[in-house]
C-alpha cells in the first residue's frame, strides 16, 4: 500500500492526472455556463447605465445602439461580447436588446462542448 502513495506506482500519477482533468474541465464548464454570461450581462448593464435616462424608447434605443456599437469595438470588452458580432440574433426585439454568442469547451481527449447563449437586457428598467 505504501507504494502507491510513494511515487513508485504509475497508478497513482495516473490516477492524479485524471483528477487534475476533472477538475480542470469543471472549472471550464463553470467559466463558460456562468461565469461569462454573467460578465456579459454585467458589460450591457454598464453601457445601458450611461445612457439610462434618456427619453422617449426611440432615442433611447438609439443611444444604446450606438455606446454599444463603441463599445464592442473597443479593447475594454469581453471575448464573449467582442465575439458576437459575428452572430445573427443580436439587437432589438421589441424593447429588449439580445446579445447571442457562442462559447465552447475544447479539451484533449473530450468531444468539444459547444454552446449558444442569449442574454437580454430590458430597455427602460
Amino acid at each position: 500500500m505504501s507504494d502507491l502513495f510513494s511515487g513508485k506506482s504509475g497508478v497513482f500519477a495516473f490516477l492524479l492526472i485524471v483528477l487534475v482533468m476533472i477538475v480542470s474541465i469543471a472549472i471550464k464548464y463553470a467559466n463558460m455556463a456562468t461565469l461569462t454570461p454573467a460578465k456579459v450581462s454585467s458589460e450591457l448593464d454598464d453601457v445601458y447605465s450611461r445612457i439610462a435616462d434618456v427619453r422617449p424608447m426611440s432615442l433611447l434605443k438609439a443611444e444604446f445602439l450606438m455606446e454599444w456599437g463603441n463599445y464592442r469595438t473597443s479593447d475594454e470588452c469581453s471575448d464573449a461580447v467582442s465575439a458576437s458580432v459575428l452572430y445573427s440574433g443580436n439587437g432589438f426585439e421589441g424593447d429588449v436588446y439580445v446579445v447571442t454568442y457562442a462559447d465552447s469547451i475544447e479539451f484533449p481527449g473530450f468531444p468539444t462542448l459547444r454552446r449558444q447563449f442569449r442574454i437580454e437586457k430590458p430597455m427602460g428598467q
